[in-house]
């Protein structure tokens, strides 16, 4: 038999209060989601009672968080999360979030810490998911995308929202082989505020490997001149953001950074 007892995300006074099982934080979030829920779905047609959207609710988000339990120290910040994603959605576009989409930022953001670049794009994805202007950017791999960031991938992933990195590397030829031997770097536009920029073309490989940039040369190469016989080149190259890139920036960075 399900408890009747209040399930309110809010801290009380000298007391802490625990989500215990999978139907409390489904309730309780739904209960969240449903204080904004849009006046245009809440008063649609009289079969539609507000009841009737606040289950609809609870069905589709008990889907994406049944395995999930929250101890009393998280709820004031899953309120905060969900109050402040759900705010920067146009009244008059919001929509329920899809299950798929929901559940994972529910789990993730247990273990991210609040104000980071990492809390600001599950946030800002979450919004996105509530839109129904934006909800055609978002895709259920995204949240599992986020979770998989450093900080630091996630600030190059807004600095390559804003234009393409620049990159500069040699290689030495090899006349004996025939063949250049591997890059080095010679500039790499970093930029700044990078916890550990000496990673930074790791980084970059990485997201390469995600898919959600891409590297090219943006001329051709130089050669390098060593008394009058080439030595090696020297490659221009650019780092820039693919259309799937461009795409999870729409749905998971903060608008003014896209």
């Amino acid at each position: 038999m399900t408890s009747t007892r209040d399930v309110s995300l809010s801290n009380q006074p000298n007391r802490v209060s625990k989500v215990t099982t999978e139907t409390d934080l489904t309730v309780a979030v739904a209960t969240e989601i449903a204080k904004q829920l849009p006046v245009k779905e809440a008063l649609a047609p009289p079969a539609r009672q507000t009841g009737e959207v606040l289950q609809d609710i609870v069905k589709t988000v008990q889907l994406a968080l049944a395995p999930i339990q929250l101890a009393g120290a998280l709820q004031d910040r899953l309120r905060h999360f969900l109050d402040n994603s759900v705010r920067r959605v146009p009244e008059a576009h919001r929509i329920t979030p899809p299950p798929q989409v929901l559940g994972p930022i529910i789990e993730a953001i247990r273990y991210e810490p609040e104000g980071t670049d990492i809390d600001a794009m599950f946030s800002e994805l979450l919004s996105a998911s509530m839109n129904e202007a934006r909800i055609q950017d978002v895709h259920p791999a995204f949240a599992s995308i986020i979770r998989s960031l450093s900080s630091d991938e996630a600030k190059l992933l807004k600095a390559l929202a804003a234009g393409p990195i620049g990159l500069i590397f040699t290689q030495r030829l090899d006349y004996g082989r025939s063949l250049f031997e591997r890059a080095v770097i010679e500039k790499l536009d970093l930029p700044d505020g990078l916890a550990h920029p000496e990673n930074g073309h790791t980084s970059l490989t990485r997201l390469v490997q995600l898919g959600l940039i891409s590297e090219q040369p943006v001329r051709a190469g130089d050669p390098i001149i060593t008394d009058g016989k080439q030595t090696g080149l020297r490659t221009f190259s650019e780092y820039f953001l693919t259309p799937w890139g461009k795409q999870f920036m729409r749905a998971a960075a903060p608008v003014n950074d896209v």
